[in-house]
């Protein structure tokens, strides 16, 4: 009866043996580092946490789909980036041939193709809107990493191309951070453009109602970070409920 429904389940579950490449390239000094489960398990959970803030008419259960099938091919592709060597054209090919095989193999369970097609296109304000929430996850990992000291930006390890992108020169020579690199960088993507408002049939003060959520949450983890202050603090526990929990140590 769940045969398909067990194999697609099983299918996802390899999304947490892909190690998202970013952290790799980077070469992050810690002993676990992010993969892709943990990237769609931290967007459903952000857009849970500002679901209240934002626009009650939005589609939620549509972002949510969005947010589990977006980066389901990389099951099958792995995590590419251009900074591997991989050209744009060689990248849209192999993913073309995965969501392919997902929709054909996984039918009648969900609406793959059509999903991750409209999501890539950002053809609706869901998709936008979860776009702009994966900008935001995709620097958190990095300013969490900077926090505990994890990272080195002059490790000659890291692909020369990528250390020496323009944009990160510029900020580095400013004394800016990895993690400020990050959120410098995927900020500029937490915009709707007046022709996407007309492209969604929205009017420009409810786009900007959306900006000015995720931008405000955006802005807050930096201000955090800043500070100092966005790593659990393990101390504040009730130390007798942590006597058995492994995680209390250095984890880098």
């Amino acid at each position: 009866m769940f045969e398909k429904e067990i194999k697609l389940y099983m299918f996802f579950d390899a999304l947490g043996d892909t190690v998202r490449t970013g952290p790799l390239l980077w070469h992050i000094n810690r002993k676990r580092t992010e993969d892709v489960k943990n990237h769609i398990l931290d967007l459903l959970f952000m857009l849970r946490i500002l679901r209240n803030y934002l626009p009650q008419n939005l589609d939620f259960s549509l972002m949510e789909d969005y947010i589990i099938c977006h980066d389901l091919p990389e099951v099958i592709t792995g995590d590419i980036t251009k900074f591997e060597g991989v050209s744009d054209e060689e990248i849209a090919h192999v993913t073309c041939l995965a969501i392919d095989y997902i929709h054909e193999f996984f039918s009648g369970t969900m609406n793959f193709k059509q999903l991750i097609t409209n999501y890539e296109a950002r053809n609706d304000i869901e998709a936008k809107t979860v776009h702009m929430l994966d900008k935001i996850q995709s620097a958190i990992p990095f300013m969490k990493y900077q926090l505990e000291g994890c990272i080195d930006i002059d490790n000659t390890d890291i692909p020369y191309d990528l250390r020496n992108h323009p944009f990160i020169v510029e900020e580095v020579e400013k004394g800016h951070d990895l993690a400020d690199v990050f959120y410098f960088w995927h900020r500029k993507a937490i915009a709707i453009t007046d022709e996407e408002c007309l492209k969604y049939g929205i009017t420009r003060e409810y786009a900007d109602e959306i900006i000015r959520v995720i931008a405000s949450f955006f802005s807050e983890l930096y201000e955090a970070k800043k500070n100092n202050d966005l790593l659990v603090d393990y101390t504040d526990f009730p130390e007798e409920a942590t006597i058995h929990n492994r995680n209390i140590k250095r984890i880098c």
